[in-house]
């Protein structure tokens, strides 16, 4: 065999970083896909900020389905997004920038403006409190949110935010580049994720942190999208692992229908077993959201590897439409429901109203003022180079 003829093997780091395009998509796709699912929370089983007084079980099943594996995808994209982000900045760089995008966001407008309109909404609907916003205010840092009290110290829906600026403190060692190869520790073993068993197995410390969630007392972080805090670790480091290493990549695809059909199953026997902490529905709920996780990650790859006007300026406005979406559904829905109508009739209108005006906010009032960029974790405006200068 001539030497040409052999290939060095791809290792870890080894390659610029590149933006993955399928990425873009899925990011974009994902909120769309938690912004139908909050305009569908009025309708189902479980308590929420703003009921209807008729829910379904259409509603309860399609919040369930969703459970299963949308939190875990959003942890995943994000710490994918932190790896690139850490190939093209110092330690000092990536801190400041995150701090900017991600807490930002959840100390100012989670805490002080979308917090306390949700918080008064979801007090004056149960009839917990009878006066308005400014009547409410005072009570409003009376306690913390979710341990009996009103002040949202994880920004209500933001929590996503705050958990994720958690973890990036406590991984941030783990996830740097270090040395000449500007290789992550974490990214060492991100060579064994090529094995197709190996990303399968993954699943099994899944349902090891939600036994030990249960253990440790901690079951109670599953009111935070329905996985439990060392769950979303998981989740994130995960995603770190996948995406270190160009060569787990092709894995993945080739794994993405089995993935689908074993996910599909997992949520069937999911849904027919009484949910508890046994290892056998803890090992069945990690399959199946991991499983789901692999698939959306193949197909966006093979599908969507493509880049267009519209998903370039949708990608940009991931995180200001995350931050707007619930207030405004909450503030619609609570009108909404008071409505003499079928309940599809009213989601629909929900849904309808609600991104109209998100996209309005957004276009129109966030995304052109500098300072509610800061605000909304955006980067600053790029200045524009006149045509004398270019000259």
């Amino acid at each position: 065999m001539s030497s040409g003829s052999a290939r060095a093997p791809v290792t870890p780091d080894a390659m610029k970083p590149t933006r993955l395009l399928h990425l873009d998509w899925l990011r974009v796709l994902a909120m769309g896909a938690i912004f139908l699912f909050h305009n569908m929370r009025a309708y189902d089983f479980d308590d929420w900020h703003i009921k209807n007084d008729v829910t379904t079980q259409f509603a309860t099943s399609y919040i369930e389905i969703c459970n299963f594996w949308m939190m875990p995808l959003f942890f995943v994209l994000s710490s994918a997004a932190i790896y690139y982000s850490l190939r093209s900045r110092t330690a000092g760089q990536f801190v400041k920038e995150r701090f900017l995008r991600i807490a930002v966001p959840w100390l100012g407008l989670g805490m002080f403006v979308f917090g306390p309109l949700q918080v008064y909404l979801d007090r004056f609907s149960h009839g917990v409190f009878t006066g308005n916003i400014i009547e409410f205010m005072p009570h409003y840092f009376e306690g913390i949110q979710g341990l009996g009290g009103n002040f949202a110290l994880f920004g209500v829906h933001l929590w996503y935010l705050a958990i994720l600026s958690m973890f990036i403190v406590v991984m941030l060692p783990f996830l740097l580049p270090l040395g000449s190869q500007r290789r992550s520790l974490l990214s060492r073993l991100s060579p064994y994720c090529r094995r197709a068993p190996v990303l399968v197995l993954l699943s099994v410390p899944l349902a090891l942190a939600s036994l030990l969630a249960d253990a440790l007392g901690m079951a109670f972080t599953r009111e935070m999208g329905s996985w439990d805090l060392f769950s979303y670790l998981l989740y994130f480091t995960y995603g770190y692992l996948l995406h270190s290493d160009p060569g787990v990549q092709p894995t993945i695809d080739r794994l993405r229908r089995p993935m689908l059909v074993t996910g599909v199953v997992m949520m069937l026997v999911v849904g027919a077993m009484e949910p508890s902490g046994s290892w056998t529905w803890a090992m069945a709920r990690a399959l199946c959201a991991w499983s789901f996780v692999l698939a959306i990650l193949g197909f966006g790859h093979t599908r969507l590897n493509f880049t267009n006007r519209f998903v370039r300026h949708a990608n940009e406005a991931v995180l200001p439409f995350y931050i707007l979406h619930q207030p405004v559904i909450v503030v619609i829905a609570y009108f909404v429901v008071q409505l003499a109508a079928p309940a599809p009739l009213k989601y629909l209108l929900t849904v309808v109203s609600a991104f109209a005006i998100i996209v309005a906010l957004y276009e129109y009032v966030v995304r052109p003022v500098g300072v509610l960029r800061f605000l909304f974790g955006m980067k600053p405006k790029a200045k524009k180079t006149s045509a004398t200068a270019e000259g």
